[in-house]
């Protein structure tokens, strides 16, 4: 009779064994970190290229000055007159600021007025559907008939610009929730104030940044209207100065100026989002 044979067991393919399951699933958390990390890499060889495209191969093809200029001529024309362009875009900012401000509270007041008394939601709407419907600059000039060429007609427009996104998100988020979890709330304790809080608001305010990242470039829109057509201060004064003066260089400038304002304040969204938000499903990973 054969005497049984000895399994002999390799301690290094057994730890390899077990390793590797291990390995697996830290590659693959890394995976979405690298993919977030390479995506701000990518924008910026996109930018550097365009640019590097546009510096060279305008050129080629003798477009003067006047109706493109080169990112070299545009960033010059930007350091020159940096001081100018901070005063207007103050005037600016102030105005968008102020706008987008009174629309945060008036458009999550109105949504509140909307989710808890009932027959509102069927006189608000409409109205304000075809309020939004009207072209904003049609209306601009009556604003500045009415309230002249100071502040107040720009805070107007901007309010009105960013008013409809946050109202309609605000409602969404106050109002769309599945009753079993109010409900729950209300069984565990929960007073109305609780329930407002720790629920309706909760569940509102992802709903509320998103709308704040939309009504912001509206409300800046609705300012730079203002002063187009009516005004003294600001960065439309300052791009209707140059237009007039052909001084396209300081256009794209303020538009440079206008994109940097812009950027920085969906940027100051996005960083309290991850800030205190931070149960979101797309902030988890982060």
């Amino acid at each position: 009779m054969n005497a049984p044979e000895k399994i002999v067991s390799d301690p290094i393919s057994v730890s390899k064994t077990v390793a590797d399951p291990i390995v697996t699933v830290a590659d693959d958390a890394e995976r979405p970190r690298a993919s977030k990390a390479r995506g701000p890499i990518r924008s910026f060889t996109a930018v550097a290229v365009f640019l590097l495209a546009w510096q060279f191969l305008v050129p080629l093809v003798h477009v003067p000055d006047y109706v493109l200029p080169l990112p070299s001529v545009i960033a010059n024309r930007f350091v020159e007159t940096f001081t100018l362009q901070v005063a207007n875009l103050a005037v600016t900012a102030m105005t968008t600021l102020a706008g987008l401000a009174i629309a945060l509270v008036v458009g999550v007041l109105l949504a509140l007025l909307v989710v808890y008394v009932e027959g509102v939601k069927s006189v608000v709407m409409p109205f304000l559907a075809a309020f939004n419907s009207i072209p904003k600059i049609a209306i601009a000039p009556l604003f500045v008939i009415w309230f002249g060429l100071g502040a107040e007609s720009k805070i107007l427009l901007a309010f009105l610009l960013a008013l409809f996104p946050i109202f309609v998100n605000s409602m969404t988020g106050l109002g769309e929730i599945e009753p079993d979890i109010l409900d729950l709330s209300r069984l565990a304790g929960g007073s109305s104030y609780r329930v407002f809080t720790m629920v309706r608001l909760m569940h509102a305010t992802p709903y509320i940044t998103d709308a704040l990242k939309v009504a912001f470039p509206l409300a800046l829109v609705g300012s730079i209207v203002g002063e187009f057509i009516g005004g003294n201060r600001g960065i439309g004064q300052l791009i209707l100065a140059a237009q007039f003066n052909l001084d396209t260089p300081l256009v794209f400038a303020a538009l440079l100026s206008i994109t940097v304002f812009t950027t920085a304040g969906i940027g100051v969204i996005t960083l309290f989002e991850r800030r205190f938000l931070k149960w979101r499903p797309s902030q988890r990973s982060r």
